[in-house]
Order: structure tokens, then sequence, then C-alpha cells
């Protein structure tokens, strides 16, 4: 998953950080994201005069100049459309983002969506692409779901490589394979079914940390041997590549187990459905570049604007003028109050806030000269051993999930999933040469002959998440101890008839912290401002989530 961080050492500020750059040698997208990255920079001075770039006849370019104050308003499309006088800003060209402003524009609305990144859109989505080796996915990578996400449709339209990573996968501990007699992963499975069991008949029974209450409720197991009592907790550590975050800290309430459905792994690359979700916003000036949004007023008065400030990187300051907005700004942002509110959030909103957390899901992609591990099984994962004695320097003191590229990709590649606090340590290495030393332990452990040397690495790469101020400083969703969810879903219903519309992954109920969830918001976002104008919606298209018949919200 893709499918966030909760222990920072220091408190990072936004405008001391600057967001994870690819180097010269790579391309943050494919040629054709930066093809759209260059149309989309704003127009030049003259080009805005009246609103128009006279390079393309009847082209859409809001004026960049308005008043003394710099003040931007978003001027109306030609050929007369219907509802060509309501304006909407769309903060953040991540998925959500995208797919707000898209369903806007369909309906006729002005839209103008702000992205802080200078160089691509996608938020975190981002696929890395180098000449030599195939697209490797930075953030989101999988779809998940699959049984009910309407972007499984494009797989086949927009001709994506794909592969369902879900063969049996191969155990490791320090001392080497598991055997087939390994049964601890299923007592940690046992424990889930539990877990799930007893929050449900005790809804307001203290909420406890996973290994805290697994550790307690093998204490009074009748049924287990020692070594399932050692064991079940190490394996029930592989959960958390799915939740982002360690067992220490994670939520028993609100454990979100693997779920049953398919996870599909896009080798073509992530990219390709942004660059879909963004088809209709391609007119010069409708997405703007290295526009990073320091303040929002915003109003509910129907008879005033909300005003959105942005600083560029040439360190300029504009405004932009609006009927409505949509704020995309991922969980961490909000969290870190990265972005002032005038008037604050809503009381509601911001409990909700209080209550739910992010994670941090990190991954290291190594290629070496030579495939050594073995090569039919889908994934390795590791189960660090039951000591007491913690030593953070080791690799083998943290459960890793690695992908085995060669099967999914045929690229002699290995892609190792971490998380936090492991996330956040890797993340701030410098080279790639003390990254490789420590994960070295690791890579020697799958080799199929291991009396022979490692081969060379080809080449390293690693997220950046946690060091990114404009992902927030972590991935995506994670329930912790102590957090209520279901507050903050609530204040987001509660909030369908207001001009501050929110979306992202964090909003979504169903595909909480998946990118099918974080579409699907987008357009929630967009149809709920549809109403705010009293303008009717069309009924979307294949891809959009229709109402749910269930009288009971779906379990988060």
């Amino acid at each position: 998953m893709s499918t966030c961080q909760l222990r920072m050492a220091q408190h990072f500020h936004i405008t001391h950080l600057s967001a994870h750059k690819p180097s010269s040698k790579e391309s943050s997208s494919p040629s054709t994201i930066l093809q759209l990255a260059n149309r989309l920079l704003p127009a030049g001075p003259k080009e805005l005069e009246d609103g128009r770039n006279p390079k393309e006849p009847g082209g859409f370019v809001p004026r960049a100049t308005v008043s003394q104050e710099n003040r931007e308003t978003l001027s109306p499309p030609p050929g007369g459309l219907p509802n060509q006088n309501k304006k909407v800003i769309v903060i953040g060209a991540g998925i959500a983002g995208l797919r707000a402003a898209s369903v806007l524009r369909a309906h006729g609305i002005q839209v103008v969506v702000l992205e802080a990144r200078p160089d691509r859109i996608g938020g975190r989505i981002y696929t890395s692409r180098k000449a030599g080796h195939g697209p490797r996915d930075i953030g989101a990578a999988w779809m998940h779901e699959t049984a009910n996400n309407k972007l499984v449709r494009l797989i086949g339209q927009l001709k994506i490589e794909h592969y369902y990573d879900d063969g049996t996968p191969l155990y490791f501990t320090r001392d080497g394979r598991l055997g087939s007699q390994f049964k601890a992963k299923k007592v940690a499975d046992e424990f889930a079914d539990f877990c799930e069991w007893y929050y449900e008949e005790n809804p307001d029974a203290e909420d406890k940390n996973v290994l805290e209450f697994i550790n307690e409720w093998l204490s009074t197991h009748p049924l287990v041997t020692e070594d399932e009592r050692l064991w079940a907790p190490q394996a029930a550590r592989e959960v958390e590549a799915w939740i982002g975050t360690s067992l220490e800290v994670a939520s028993s309430k609100h454990l979100n187990y693997f779920a049953t459905e398919r996870n599909l792994y896009m080798k073509g690359g992530y990219d390709t459905i942004v660059n879909w979700a963004a088809t209709n916003l391609r007119d010069p000036g409708t997405i703007r570049l290295g526009h990073k949004v320091t303040k929002l007023d915003w109003t509910d008065d129907d008879n005033e604007s909300c005003v959105v400030h942005v600083s560029t990187d040439d360190g300029k300051s504009s405004t932009f003028v609006a009927d409505a907005v949509v704020c995309t700004l991922p969980l961490g942002v909000l969290k870190h109050n990265l972005v002032e509110f005038s008037p604050s959030i809503p009381k509601e909103i911001t409990t909700g806030l209080d209550k739910i957390s992010f994670g941090a899901l990190g991954k290291i992609f190594v290629e070496f000269e030579t495939v050594f591990w073995p090569k039919d099984n889908d994934q390795f994962i590791y189960y660090p051993e039951p000591n007491e004695h913690f030593d953070e320097n080791s690799i083998f003191s943290y459960m890793t999930v690695t992908s085995n590229n060669w099967i999914m990709s045929g690229t002699k590649e290995l892609s190792v999933q971490i998380v936090e606090p492991l996330t956040q340590r890797i993340e701030a290495m410098k080279s790639d040469k003390e990254i490789y030393a420590f994960f070295e332990p690791l890579f020697k452990l799958y080799r199929t002959e291991p009396y022979k040397k490692l081969p060379p690495v080809v080449n390293l790469e690693t997220t950046h998440w946690t060091q990114d101020p404009f992902a927030g400083f972590g991935t995506y969703t994670a329930d912790k101890t102590g957090d209520d969810p279901e507050g903050w879903f609530d204040a987001m219903e509660n909030n369908k008839a207001s001009k501050l519309q929110f979306a992202g992954e964090h909003c979504a109920r169903a595909g909480n912290g998946c990118v099918h969830g974080a579409f699907a918001t987008g357009e929630t976002a967009a149809v709920n401002l549809l109403a705010h104008f009293g303008v009717p919606h069309n009924g979307g298209d294949l891809y959009s989530r229709r109402p749910s018949r269930k009288t009971t919200p779906p379990r988060h």
C-alpha cells in the first residue's frame, strides 16, 4: 500500500524544507507528464492581458494581474457554458484534486488547481522513470480492493502493465527460511479475529496498542505452544506494512488487518492514471505548478468570496478569489498547521483531526547486476527475533516486506517496504552507501547460494516522504492508539453543505489510505459544491462511486 509519521525528532516548518526532488538524471514522471507540466506553467503577461492565450484561440487562461493587489480571479471559459460565473479553487493536484477539478469543469464550473510542487502533479502518486530500467512507483504502487475498485477499469483502457502479486510469499527469520510448520502466523491471524470481535462486543473498552493487546491475549490462551507465544507477535508485525506504522503505536480497536480482496501491482506506472485524471485540465493556467498555498480566507456566506493566498518559487505572493474551495492538503499538512485557515476550521473538524493519525511507509529499491534470490515467489517477509534487547542499528530488528521485482517486471531488483520509526531514519540518510550498508545483511539472507558474495549494485533509490512538507511528512492515514476515526468521518459528512470542502485519502471511509478512496472523495467534494451552487449533477461516469444503499456507514 499505497497505499505518515508520529514521532518527529524536530519540529519542521514548511518554509525551511524543500520537497523531495529527483536528480537531473531522472524525470519525476514520464514524458507526457513533463509535457503537461510545461503546458501548465502560467502564460506571459502579454498573453494574460485579456485573459486569453493568443497562441491557442479560445484557450482559457485566468488573468495573472487584475488589480494593484495582485489578486487573481478566474476568467470564464469561452463558449457560453452554463454556470460559467461560478469559480472554484482546488488546492492540490493529487488524484483527489484532479478528480474534483475534472468533475467541476465538466459541469461548466471555472476551476484553477494550485499545486505547490514546481515540477509535477500527482501528489503522493509519484513514478520515477530513469533510463535503463522500468518505472518505479515511489508513492502509491498498488490498486487495492480490486473487486469494487472502479479505477481497475482503466487498466485495460489505458493498456497499463500490471501484476497480481498475491502468490505464496517466503517467510524468513534471522536464522533463514521458515518451514511449512511455522504456525505462529495463524495464531496472529486468530488474534486479529479476536481483536475485531472483542471491540464489536465491547465498543467502550479501552483502546490498547496492538503489541500490548496481543501479548495480553496470548498470556491467557490455553492452546498455543510456547514457541507460538513468542513468535505470534512478531508474525503479527506483517500488518505494519499494510497500516504504515508499528504495532507499538497501532490501535487495536481500529486495527485494519489484511483485506481479503486482491491487490494489483501497477508495474506500468501509476502516473498513467494521473495523466488520465488530468485529461480535461490541460488548458494553460488551469493547473498552476509551484503555487504554495500559505493561507485560506474562507466563508460560507454566499455573498462573500473565498480568498487563497499563495507564494511562488520566485518569492512572489498573490491571491486567488473564488466562490468555493476544495482542500486536498494531505492529513499531515493539516495536522502540522502548515497552512493558515481564517477563520479557523470548524470545531467539529479540528476535533476530528485530533483523533486521526498518519503513518510512514517507506520503500528502498535496489537493482543488482544479477538475480541471487528465489525467482518464483512474489514477496519475502522477514520477522524479527522475539528478543527483549532491541538493536536499532540492525535491519534484523525490524519487520520488512520485500517485493521480488524480477517476477513482476523482469528487472533485477528488490524493493523493501519499511515502516516508522525506521522510515524516518532511512529517509534522512544522506548517501546510497549508508543506506545499502544498513540493508545488506537482509539481502544476504535471501541468497539461494549463501556461499556466494552479493553481486554489485547497479543503482539504489529510496522514498523521502517523511522529509517532504508537501506530503505532510508522511504517507497515509494510520489509526493509532486512542484515535477515533468515526468522529472525523462524521465531521466530513456534516460539512457537505460548506463552501470549504475537504478531499483526499484521509477523507475516505471506504478505500481509506488508497488511491481509489482519494479519487472518490474528490468527486464527492465536487458534487457537494454542485449541490451548493444548485447545479444538477450529470450522474458521473464509469469511474464514479454510486451511493450505497446501506443505512449504516461501511466499516472503517
